[in-house]
């Protein structure tokens, strides 16, 4: 069963569309045992989505998505030990939004799994973090190309996440308003860069597998 890794509501404050309870019920009504919630920058709305996910039947995994000028990278809780040490680095980036994630992730990365798709992020990381922690993330605007080399390059597995931003594809209208308003702009001017695309919807197992089709192991390691 896939399980989404790399997901943001409302809580990613101008970016995120979904309400947390339409989250959950997505995921239940699609039979996800897990899902993991990673707002950007924060553990914003963590507590309620534990609860409602509980509630559910679901089980909840804690992350965080750090967007920063230097790093676009995923981070997920093994164990306390990786809650702590989250919560110290979105402490830190919070007091320098310009501070390196890799640099703060040296001396903070025990306890958890790390998913990056940028070659130069990866690289830093690698020398450093287990293989065991450290994987090549596959997702919406990322080819499957372009994962495999970089799991040969630096000896990763892949695992597929959706990058979810909306439900349904129709929403990534939504999304490009709240993008468009946070940087006080137009839609018609709005950077291609500043916004997703709108490959970044809530998939299931069969759909995600039609986006990367030649990547099943890649959407197994996700589970």
């Amino acid at each position: 069963m896939f399980t989404h890794l790399n997901v943001h509501s409302i809580y990613s404050k101008m970016r995120g569309t979904i309400p947390l309870m339409k989250l959950i019920t997505r995921a239940k009504n699609l039979h996800m045992s897990h899902m993991a919630l990673t707002e950007a920058n924060g553990l914003w709305g963590f507590i309620r989505f534990v609860q409602l996910a509980k509630e559910q039947g679901i089980k909840p995994i804690a992350g965080t998505n750090f967007v920063t000028a230097m790093d676009d990278i995923i981070l997920l809780v093994e164990n306390q030990t990786g809650y702590e040490n989250m919560c110290r680095i979105i402490s830190r980036v919070h007091n320098d939004p310009d501070v390196s994630i890799s640099n703060l992730l040296r001396s903070l990365y025990s306890g958890l799994f790390i998913l990056a798709h940028q070659n130069n992020v990866l690289q830093s990381l690698a020398t450093f973090i287990p293989n065991s922690h450290l994987f090549v993330e596959l997702r919406p605007g990322v080819t499957e190309h372009g994962a495999q080399k970089l799991s040969r390059e630096f000896k990763l597995e892949t695992v597929a996440t959706g990058d979810v931003y909306f439900i349904k594809k129709e929403d990534w209208s939504a999304h490009r308003i709240l993008r468009a308003i946070d940087l006080n702009t137009t839609l018609s001017t709005l950077p291609a860069d500043a916004c997703k695309s709108d490959k970044h919807w809530f998939r299931d197992e069969k759909d995600i597998i039609k986006l990367f089709p030649n990547s099943l192991d890649a959407i197994n390691n996700s589970t």
